[in-house]
């Protein structure tokens, strides 16, 4: 077997699965062989493995021979259009077909008792995976009986998949050389089907049932059919299935040819479970002796596929049932023979539809668009659309989300006057966007955005699938350009299926729910469609506004500026912001090409289209007769005038030579035209017109002209930035000098300010002087005495002001409320005209009518009757109007003439109205009513009918005047009279109001409405007009109280608005009380933390109260969790009486009586104490001082005594350099002791650490000197056992003594530099002799000298540079190999070959050297954890110090950060 590089990892997988079964088998052999009874528990744990070995090798092998096809493709340059079979391959190991072997490998299993014993009756021939059934009931048996009793994982769907491998394999080997069909081939591939197989059953319109679904759930299998055929679909019907058996059938052909079983687990499983209850169909077994053997070995391969990759249980009882009786209605169909003509799309369409309404279910045959359904309905009707309908684009956009009917609109809002009710939309594109109209007219949301909503809920798949065409062709294109279009039908039909259904869409993870992810779409155009004779744009306009002009980059990666005013600007920036802007030009930002597009020069459009003219062919100069000819066919130069006497023929020929024009002539013939058409405008103004009517649509000029206009609106648009530039520069310029005047003027000010405060301190201290006398303390008390008072007296007048203009207010306020009511009393006293006391059956009541005045409301004046009733404190209030009242005083007194108002007014006339009214007694209760009998209604009964509302009987009277109609109710139940009347003038209104809103939902618009309105209110059409009145009277039940109440429909639609609009109002009341109420227990409890609990609680701030529940006001929301700052408390100690304050940090829980400056004071003391001892170590003891003292006092008394003895001068010498800190005085002792022992190591040391400390002259010989007296006392004493005492005695004890002292640090510091050699600690006394005095030149001295040694060849070089290098460099490399380790560059580093270095982020380690691999990866290793690796040669460790995982190559034996 020849391997290739690309198939080493497939190839190794399956090796590996190999190699792990045969080492299982051959230990199961072994035991076999041996007989070993004992080991009879190993025996279940090596039939386990070798199972899962078993199902991991097959599952292997699939994918290595999928691997392989891929490449065969690959080789053969095969695209996803071939039609043809894919070649099975076979893996061999040690030249035997594995998978055959694996048949037969296990049959010795038999013949073991223990595996007999575990197993139970187990077949183990031809069962490589140890289960109940072999692998020939596996593949093709039922769901249920495939479990084991043992294997508790097993799952049925991958042992039937894996099993069905083993037999396709089978198969393939023992398939004839001849190619013949086998009589089992349809357990495996789908019958070879031609056109011929479905000719009988095509022109068949009632197909036999067994045919149509076998076709249909082969199409549903193979994933033939569109993908809107399929999108949504739930369940399948009838029509559905006679609509998928109908479609093409290339796609079918195409997937049965193709088909590779190795890829059955690529079938939907939602397909799976919709056809299954069809193939269990009983009678789809049972086929006619005259049915296509293919139709029949199709529909036995379609049941083998579903009923191997079903799932367990998933058909129901009621999938079953429902299968079967669609396919009894197919099977009566097709015999009964009932005749459906194919030309019934329309209808078949509109059931499908309601049967997908019912089911929850969505199918869109052949791309039909909501526009073309609903045109389809209009045609059943008897409407005939022949107006041709163009886009016309809305100056808006919409945000969309598909599935959903709103759509929220972008722009200004005073463009939607362009969008109604039934308006037709294109949406995202003019041509191919399906057509959606709008249900209702734009709404304004609670945010103040505009939305409208569609007819049915917006689709994107249209536009999606056209715009994955237009990809697929350009690809094609691209890839293979030896194909023509004149390839065939075959290419153009079948290959668009294809691309079709490759156009899937992302969907949901669940299965069962087979629906679209929400696709969100922003800033979408709109166009809306218009009549062609309303739309009075030109021809280059309509193509711009539609799309069909794209905006192309031109300056894109180029570097192209322009300078104006001294700025430059790239072109390529300008060229970005000019794009094209859906919005109206008032409303764009920047510049637009179209509105430089009818700028362009004339001349220049003409010369550019005499040129295109010239390179037609032939190409040419000049224009023939021919190409004129041709020219005006295009641009339609005589379709719009008369030219009877042929002046355009008559003019080329006056105009050309030999039949040919040139420019000139080109031109002037373009001026004849202009004048023939539009003779009453200028020459100019005429030609102008001609030529943006048509010559501008010529391909080569449209083009030209365009990259015009966009050059010309870049030019504009450079020039516009560039001025917005500079005059911004210009600005900055003058409020940068604003501030720096301001600023001087501040810094005057502070210096006067400085000069005063300094006056103010000197008046303070003469002052501080001056308080020295008595006399001046005694003056200051008096004074101070004397404004005590001063001040108590004036703020109490103050105070009492204060008091009187308060209570001069309140009575203000009080007064007013008392004048307002007074003039409200008064106003209802001068209404009333008449008040009385009434006994109506020993009940008294008090009667007081009244006059009101509402013109403005109701434009009648009426006269208002209240009874109130003192027993039972209830008022009844009566309403008359003016004709009523009139009429009933007028009977009352028989008048013979019209009353006036001063006569009705009177009180014996206006007293006839107390004897209308009647007492009624209901349940103990007295009701007081006025009887209008008697009065009648103005003009004439037109209509008297008993109506039922509301399970009451009412008469219903309708009166009708010249000027109104009067509706009167009577209920017999209760003798309730209402009454309500419409004016004919409103009438008319409503009447056109309705007739407007019925003809914008059917499309069409009477035209003549105005008459109709007219007609319906003429007096011989009365009977239609009271009609049409009577079913808009509403008869309802009064929501504010028991009784009914009589309205018109147009009434009660403006009180359900007003109703709406109130609990809208009251909703958000209630939200913004919530919210302010929310906000009130925000601000007064607060959250804190109790750790005794570790929970937390809430605390009301004003009365310190806590509680463990949260403030029911909060709702669903919480209080933020309290800052991490510690707060000043109070509380009150009861057995001291005194209050006390502590400190509490509510976020941690903590308290504390120390204040945070106390603790901060508390930790600095610590921190002293420990920065000190990490500087000069342990304190000193009691003993220590003592000795050091008692040293120290015994050498300056010593030396006095005896001053050259060698150890009193040493002695001395140090005293002097280190504790005295004089070095004049120290350098001749050194000198001394120096010419008595020059070789005495504690000499050598204590005198070079004090030339390095004084900076003896000149520094280099110095720093030389000093390092030769370090060797030679290295080299004498290399333990410095001569040296600790002096150290500690002296160096050390200088350091306690005086630590602030910067020499006394120097010492130190420099005897850990040269003599300890502890480089980081003598940094560190370094930097605190430096941060003692930052001036002292011998400690900057020295520690410049001593970071300049450190580097690499220097004399106190180390292993890296300190961590102050660190903080100030910089990482330049860090790569996963090195872990923790990085690269730095330090800047401040003047020697070559130091600035780079090491460091470790963790141990924070530096190195000059680069850190050695073999090192590192040993230090992963020993802290790292083994993640996997026991069934790879990878194996993968975890690093928990740096939370990476890297990898170790079992064959290699090298580490990898990345598996390869």
């Amino acid at each position: 077997m020849t391997l290739n590089d690309d198939e080493d990892d497939l190839t190794n997988e399956v090796l590996q699965y190999i190699h792990d079964r045969e080492t299982l088998i051959e230990r199961l052999e072994k035991f076999h062989a041996q007989k070993a009874n004992g080991r009879c528990s190993r025996v279940p744990k090596l039939l386990y493995g070798i199972h899962n070995a078993s199902l991991g090798v097959v599952e292997a092998i699939a994918a290595w021979n999928l691997g392989k096809q891929d490449d065969w493709c690959r080789k053969k340059n095969i695209d996803t259009h071939y039609c043809g079979p894919f070649p099975f391959n076979t893996f061999f190991w040690n030249g035997q077909n594995y998978l055959q072997k694996m048949i037969s490998d296990l049959d010795f299993v038999g013949d073991m008792t223990q595996a007999i014993s575990f197993l139970g009756p187990t077949p183990f021939h031809r069962n490589p995976f140890l289960l109940p059934l072999d692998i020939d009931h596996l593949a093709w048996g039922s769901n249920v009986i495939v479990e084991s009793k043992v294997w508790k994982d097993v799952n049925p769907a991958r042992i039937r998949r894996l099993a069905f491998v083993i037999l396709l394999d089978e198969y393939n080997r023992n398939r004839r050389p001849s190619g013949g069909s086998n009589a089992d081939s349809w357990k495996f591939y789908p019958p070879q089907l031609t056109f011929d197989d479905f000719s009988s059953y095509t022109k068949m319109t009632d197909p036999p049932a067994t045919v149509a679904i076998a076709v249909c759930c082969a199409h549903l299998i193979l994933g033939s059919l569109d993908v809107d055929i399929t999108d949504k679909l739930n369940q399948l019907t009838k029509t559905i299935v006679l609509h998928i058996f109908r479609q093409p059938l290339n796609g079918l052909l195409h997937k049965v040819r193709v088909y590779n079983p190795l890829r059955q687990a690529e079938v939907n499983k939602s397909i799976i479970k919709l056809v299954h209850p069809f193939v269990m169909i009983e009678k789809m077994d049972s086929w006619a002796d005259d049915a296509s053997d293919q139709i029949v070995r199709l529909s036995k391969w379609t049941k083998a596929l579903v009923l191997r990759l079903a799932e367990e249980e998933i058909c129901s009882s009621k999938a079953l049932t429902s299968a079967g009786r669609i396919f009894r209605e197919l099977e009566a169909d097709n015999q009964r023979g009932i005749p459906r003509a194919d030309s019934s799309r329309r209808r078949m369409c509109h059931e499908a539809k309601n049967e997908n309404e019912t089911k929850n279910e969505s199918i869109q045959t052949e791309g039909t668009s909501p526009s073309q359904s609903q045109c389809l309905d209009k045609t059943d009707l008897g409407v005939v659309c022949e107006t041709r309908l163009i886009p016309y684009p809305v100056p808006i956009t919409v945000n969309l989300i598909e599935g959903s009917q709103v759509a929220e609109i972008n722009g200004r809002l005073d463009e939607l006057s362009m969008l109604k009710t039934a308006d037709v939309l294109r949406i995202c594109d003019a041509h191919e966007s399906s057509d959606w109209i709008i249900s209702e007219p734009p709404i304004a949301n609670a945010d103040g955005s505009m939305a409208l909503r569609l007819a049915t809920a917006y689709d994107h798949s249209r536009i999606s699938a056209q715009e994955k065409t237009a990809k697929f062709n350009a690809l094609n294109r691209l890839c293979y350009p030896y194909k023509r279009d004149e390839e065939g039908a075959n290419y153009n039909g079948l290959e668009r299926q294809f691309m079709t259904v490759e156009c899937t869409r992302h969907v949901a993870s669940d299965a069962n729910e087979i629906i679209h992810s929400p696709l969100q779409i922003k800033e979408a155009r709109i166009w809306k469609l218009v009549p062609e004779e309303e739309d009075t744009r030109a021809a280059w306009r309509r193509e711009f506004d539609d799309g069909g002009i794209p905006y192309r980059n031109d300056y894109c990666g180029r570097r192209d500026s322009v300078t104006h005013f001294r700025v430059r600007v790239s072109l390529d920036n300008i060229e970005r912001s000019c794009i094209d802007f859906p919005y109206p030009l008032y409303q764009c930002v920047h510049q637009q090409r179209v509105s430089f597009f009818e700028s362009i020069p004339l001349a220049d459009v003409i010369g550019e289209s005499f040129n295109a003219v010239c390179r037609w062919h032939p190409q040419g100069s000049l224009i023939d007769n021919v190409k004129w000819a041709k020219l005006c066919r295009k641009m339609n130069f005589l379709s719009n005038m008369k030219n009877p006497k042929h002046e355009i023929d008559m003019s080329f020929l006056r105009k050309s030579e030999n039949r040919k024009l040139d420019l000139s002539q080109f031109h002037a013939i373009l001026e004849d035209i202009a004048s023939t058409q539009h003779p009453a405008l200028a020459i100019e103004d005429a030609l102008h017109k001609v030529v943006w009517a048509s010559i501008v649509m010529l391909p080569d000029v449209n083009s030209m002209m365009w990259k015009e206009a966009k050059r010309m609106a870049i030019h504009v648009e450079v020039r516009r930035v560039c001025a917005q530039t500079r005059i911004s520069a210009l600005a900055r310029k003058n409020r940068e000098q604003a501030k720096y005047t301001n600023k001087k003027e501040a810094a005057v000010t502070i210096s006067k300010y400085v000069r005063q405060y300094l006056a103010r301190v000197l008046v303070s201290k003469i002052l501080h002087a001056l308080r020295q006398d008595e006399e001046y303390k005694r003056r200051t008390k008096c004074a101070t005495v004397v404004q005590t008072a001063w001040r108590r007296s004036y703020w109490r007048s103050r105070f009492i002001m204060h008091q009187e203009r308060m209570i001069k207010a309140r009575r203000e306020q009080i007064a007013a409320t008392r004048a307002k009511f007074r003039e409200e009393r008064q106003r209802k006293h001068a209404s009333i005209v008449l008040r009385e006391v009434i006994q109506l059956d020993s009940t008294i009541a008090i009667v007081t009518i009244s006059f009101r005045d509402e013109h403005i409301l109701h434009g009648d004046i009426f006269i208002q009757i209240q009874v109130y009733v003192p027993s039972t404190k209830e008022t009844f209030a009566f309403n008359i109007e003016e004709c009523a009242l009139r009429e009933c005083l007028e009977k009352a007194v028989s008048s013979e003439g019209r009353l006036s108002w001063n006569e009705m007014l009177k009180e014996s006339v206006l007293s006839e109205l107390l004897k209308r009214l009647m007492l009624r007694v209901v349940r103990g209760r007295p009701i007081f009513l006025f009887c209008k009998r008697n009065i009648v209604e103005k003009g004439l009964l037109v209509d008297k009918r008993v109506v039922r509302a509301a399970g009451e009987l009412f008469i219903l009277s309708t009166f009708r005047s010249p000027h109104e109609f009067v509706f009167c109710t009577y209920q017999s139940s209760n003798r309730l009279q209402m009454r309500t009347k419409l004016s004919v003038v409103k009438l008319r209104e409503w009447i056109s109001e309705t007739n407007h809103n019925s003809s914008s939902i059917h499309g069409t618009q009477s035209e003549q409405s105005g008459d109709g309105n007219a007609c319906i209110l003429d007096q011989r059409n009365q009977t239609e007009l009271i009609e049409w009145l009577l079913k808009r009277v509403v008869i309802q039940k009064n929501p504010q109280g028991e009784n009914m109440q009589l309205r018109l429909q147009f009434e009660a639609e403006a009180e359900r608005i007003v109703n709406l609009v109130i609990k809208v109002q009251a909703q958000w009341r209630r939200l913004k009380s919530l919210r302010c109420a929310k906000e009130k227990a925000t601000q007064q409890y607060e959250k804190i933390f109790v750790r005794d609990n570790n929970a937390f609680a809430y605390r009301n701030i004003r009365t310190n109260e806590r509680q463990w529940e949260k403030p029911k006001l909060l709702g669903k929301d919480d209080l933020s969790d309290p800052l991490d700052q510690w707060r000043r408390e109070s509380t009150f100690d009861r057995t001291t009486g005194e209050e006390q304050h502590y400190y509490a940090n509510y976020a941690t829980g903590q308290s504390s009586w120390l204040s945070v400056e106390d603790a901060a004071r508390m930790i600095q003391r610590r921190y002293r104490s420990k920065h000190e001892s990490d500087l000069v170590g342990t304190k000193i003891t009691l003993p220590d001082t003592v000795k050091a003292m008692k040293f120290i006092h015994g050498a300056r008394a010593k030396y006095d005594q005896e001053p050259n003895k060698l150890s009193n001068i040493v002695n001395y010498a140090l005293l002097v350099h280190c504790v005295d800190l004089d070095f004049s005085k120290a350098r001749p002792i050194y000198q001394k002791a120096l010419e008595q022992s020059p070789n005495h190591p504690l000499i050598s040391r204590a005198y070079g650490i004090f030339l390095l400390a004084s900076r003896q002259t000149p520094p280099v010989a110095t720093f030389q000197t000093a390092c030769r007296l370090f060797q030679e006392a290295n080299v004498v004493d290399p333990t410095q056992a001569k040296f600790q005492s002096a150290a500690e005695i002296y160096f050390r004890w200088a350091v306690l003594v005086n630590p602030r002292n910067p020499l006394a640090l120097l010492n130190y510091a420099l005897l850990n530099q040269c003599i300890y050699r502890t480089f980081d600690k003598a940094e560190k006394v370094y930097r605190a002799a430096l941060s003692v005095d930052p001036t002292n030149t011998l400690v900057s001295e020295n520690y410049l000298l001593f970071t300049d040694e450190r580097y690499l060849g220097g004399a106190y070089v180390s292993i890296g540079p300190p961590y102050s290098v660190v903080r100030r460099s910089h990482v330049c490399e860090e790569r996963p190999e090195l872990a923790e380790w990085s690269k730095m560059i330090d800047p401040e580093c003047h020697k070559k070959g130091g600035e780079v270095f090491w460091y470790n982020r963790f141990t924070k380690e530096t190195r000059f050297e680069a850190p050695s691999p073999k090192e590192i990866w040993d230090k992963r290793l020993s802290r790292s954890t083994i993640v996997s690796g026991k069934t790879s040669n990878w194996v993968e460790y975890f690093d928990k110090r740096t939370q990476t995982s890297f990898f170790y190559d079992l064959y290699t034996k090298e580490y990898t950060c990345v598996r390869g």
